[in-house]
Formats: structure tokens, sequence, C-alpha cells
């Protein structure tokens, strides 16, 4: 769909387009100005902002240089580092530290990622070892976090200083009902992530309550609404413009959770802006998405 829909924007806007390297770039050229996409990145903000954006641990260590709300993060490099920077943050007495610090309750994720991908809840020093050497193969730095008790997560679009797009994500949690099969309660919860995946032949009990993931990822099941109570909705509005007042951004979307203590808290921000996974759940979704990278392009060229 974003491909189709910014060969549709091109159009209108008399741009010419060029998709290249297997599609992840898109080379934009209008009155002998030429602008580059890659993949949903939008070269709007600095270089070195997007680096910042990219970067987990990074982007924690800013918010909080600014004092806003934001999950703890802490970086971990592999052991065999031994650059001054890694200092206290690469071996495996330095890891165990932080584990026994957070009550052994973290989360661990790589540095640099998306989707959810290589994310795990963590409870038990077995797992922990077992989990970082995975990660460690693939990845120069990953960050462990304390586990949040989230209640909501939610996605807040920002645009020249403006919020263009404000949603929930609900995870994929199902209630039995005594009668139906798993793989229909959770068809019922999402048709369009559940009907293709393997999921077990059970049927839970009458209230029997059935996570199919902890993470709010709609790449992994989750799904979107724009309803929000008012008052909370205002809170989230104020937080997302205040880190983007202080971060300076022009074009990025902010995740913000609401912990079971309500409390409201910045898990990152995100440099490439995906809309289109959120388009098959809230109204006029693909007009939505389209108006927002439209303007996104036009501020491309006004420079």
């Amino acid at each position: 769909m974003y491909k189709e829909i910014i060969k549709e924007i091109c159009q209108e806007l008399d741009i010419k387009y060029t998709f290249l390297s297997k599609n992840w770039i898109v080379k934009l050229e209008q009155n002998n100005k030429v602008r580059y996409l890659t993949g949903n990145k939008f070269d709007l903000n600095g270089h070195a902002l997007g680096n910042i954006m990219d970067d987990k641990y990074a982007t924690y260590e800013v918010l909080n240089s600014f004092n806003i709300p934001v999950c703890v993060h802490n970086i971990f490099y592999r052991e065999n580092n031994h650059n001054s920077f890694a200092s206290n943050c690469h071996t495996k007495k330095d890891m165990l530290a932080i584990f026994n610090k957070y009550n052994k309750n973290i989360v661990i994720k790589p540095n640099h990622g998306s989707m959810g991908i290589g994310v795990y809840h963590i409870t038990n020093e077995s797992d922990l070892l077992e989990k970082t050497k995975l990660l460690f193969k693939d990845n120069y730095s990953i960050s462990i976090c304390p586990y949040y008790h989230i209640k909501n997560e939610y996605r807040v679009i920002i645009l020249n200083n403006e919020i263009k797009l404000l949603y929930k994500k609900i995870n994929p949690i199902v209630i039995g009902d005594g009668k139906k099969a798993l793989k229909e309660l959770l068809n019922d919860f999402n048709k369009y992530y559940f009907y293709d995946k393997d999921i077990p032949n059970i049927i839970p009990k009458k209230d029997e309550v059935y996570a199919y993931d902890f993470k709010f990822n709609l790449s992994r099941g989750s799904i979107a609404t724009l309803n929000i109570e008012k008052h909370l909705k205002e809170k989230l509005e104020l937080l997302a413009l205040n880190v983007s007042n202080k971060v300076n951004l022009s074009f990025a979307s902010i995740d913000i959770i609401e912990t079971t203590d309500n409390n409201l808290l910045v898990m990152e921000i995100n440099s490439g802006v995906t809309i289109d996974k959120v388009t098959r759940y809230i109204k006029n979704g693909r007009n939505i998405a389209k108006e927002i990278y439209k303007e996104a392009i036009i501020k491309l060229f006004e420079d």
C-alpha cells in the first residue's frame, strides 16, 4: 500500500519518482531538486537526529536530559568490546547487576530494532544469558529495561510540530467462553493477522484469559483504535508536543505507554513513519495516511 500511495502523491504533485535498490529507495525529482525516501523514512529530520531516533538508548538519554518522562534503557555491548565507552556495560557481571537492580523482571531488545523483533521479557538468569547470547549474534548493542506493567500503548504521528494522527494499540488478548476455539477467538479479535497463523488447537475455559503476545506491535497481532478518552488524549498530545519541541522533530512517530499506575512514559521515537498497517482499523485510514505522506513530501521540496 505504501508504494502505491507514494506513486499517487507524486502523480498528483507532478513529481518524477524512481524506485531504486529493490524499492528501498524512492528518488523524487521536481524543479531541479532531488529528494529521497528510504523505506518509510522521509529526509526531513537531520541525519544526526535520525541516528538518535534509531538508537533506543540514545533516545532515552536525550529525552532524559530534557526531563521528559521516558522508559529507562540501559545499553550493553558484546563482552569482547573493551572500548572505554563500554566500561561497566559489557560483562556478565554488569548485566546481572542490572537484572538484580530491577528485581529480576526486565525486557531486553536490540538497541536498533523494530516491529518487536528480538524483544524478550526476562525473569530468570538462565533465560537472560541465553537470550542475550542470541541477540549479540546479530546486534552490536542491546538495551535492558525494567519491565513496565502496561495498560495501553499509543502512537502519535508528528509533522511540522503538529499532531497528525493519534491512536491506541490494543494487544492480542482474548477471553474464553468455553465454546470457541482459540483460533476463532483470535480471528474475531484480528482477522487480518490471525487468519493464517498456526494457533494451538485448544478451547479456553470460560473467562480464561489468553495473551498471545505481551507486545503491542500491529505487526504482531495488535489492533488500533481512535477511541481515546478526551482527558487522556489531551495529556498524550501535550507530552508528544513537548517531545517534538524539545528534540526538534520534523516528521516522526512517538510511542507512549500508559502504565497500570496511570503514568505516561515515552517508550521510543521512530524516524520511519509507518501508517499503512493502521489504515485497516480506522475509518478513511488510507486517505488519512495519504494526506500525511503528501504533506511530508510537499515539505521535502519547500527548502
